[in-house]
């Protein structure tokens, strides 16, 4: 992977972790989602017209897949929020999507990653397991808890992340990036809205908007200017398997944030974890 590719990823793993300090101060995490959206595309109109290039249909039918997968994510991690623990959740969620995506890097787009780029890819994976675990040998039980609905949706949040951005992909090679992600988010927000109406209804919107304010505008800048760097990195040609596992650094940023900013207990295993994660990376960025 190219330093300049490199630089730019982490750049967006900065950006990343902004909404995600914004969702968890959420009154109504479900709520605020759909405001970030709403938010990302009313304030990325101009952009969108700046950047502005004839869609064709089948690039029309590629985006409209990628944000129901988009959308199935939200609904995945919400339904596996609501009855599991996050030291079950997160690390099937996060840890299962950089393996699935380099899975279907290989089996779908040729990619051939070197043999140092998937050891760095297999110790992010590593790194995402181990991150929020109480103990070490804690791992086992995510795993042995598929019988359960959390675990499930877990797994399946994982499978949605790696099949958007799989076709996302596909989707910046023949679209300007900055377009692409304007588009694709906002046909995600057509997707979330009946969901999101149904479970929250519209006193839960008005209620979330009038508790949030301005942070959800924040969050919402800063999640499509974040996921735009990594379209744009792909468009550059690399590989999207580098790209899936490397952006995951997002998750060491966050960790630091919460340690030193928000003074959050810096657990033995969530070290361990980013330290993992980290070595991961730094792999990919030297062998990849």
């Amino acid at each position: 992977m190219s330093s300049l590719a490199f630089s730019w990823i982490l750049l967006s793993a900065c950006l990343h972790v902004v909404p995600h300090l914004a969702l968890k101060r959420a009154r109504n995490r479900t709520a605020f989602v759909w405001w970030l959206w709403l938010w990302s595309s009313v304030v990325f109109v101009p952009v969108a017209l700046l950047t502005w290039q004839p869609v064709p249909a089948s690039m029309w039918g590629l985006m409209v897949v990628s944000a129901a997968f988009e959308a199935l994510y939200y609904v995945a991690l919400t339904n596996a929020y609501e009855t599991g623990d996050l030291s079950i959740v997160y690390p099937l969620a996060r840890g299962t999507a950089p393996l699935f995506i380099l899975l279907w890097s290989m089996i779908l787009m040729g990619e051939r990653p070197g043999l140092g780029a998937v050891l760095g890819i297999l110790t992010i994976i590593a790194g995402l397991q181990v991150i929020n675990l109480p103990r070490l040998g804690a791992w086992r039980e995510s795993w042995g808890a598929l019988r359960q609905p959390a675990p499930r949706w877990a797994l399946f949040a994982g499978l949605c992340i790696s099949a958007y951005t799989t076709l996302d992909k596909v989707g910046v090679m023949g679209l300007n990036p900055l377009l692409y992600t304007y588009l694709v988010m906002t046909v995600s927000l057509a997707w979330l809205t009946p969901w999101t109406v149904r479970a929250v209804g519209v006193r839960g919107l008005v209620d979330e908007i009038r508790s949030s304010g301005v942070a959800s505008v924040i969050a919402g800048v800063f999640s499509l200017a974040a996921y735009g760097l990594v379209l744009w990195v792909m468009q550059m040609g690399t590989p999207v398997s580098y790209v899936g596992a490397t952006r995951e650094i997002s998750v060491v940023v966050g960790v630091i944030v919460g340690v030193v900013f928000l003074k959050e207990p810096s657990r033995s295993m969530r070290v361990l974890g980013a330290v993992t994660i980290a070595m991961g990376v730094a792999l990919v960025a030297l062998l990849g």
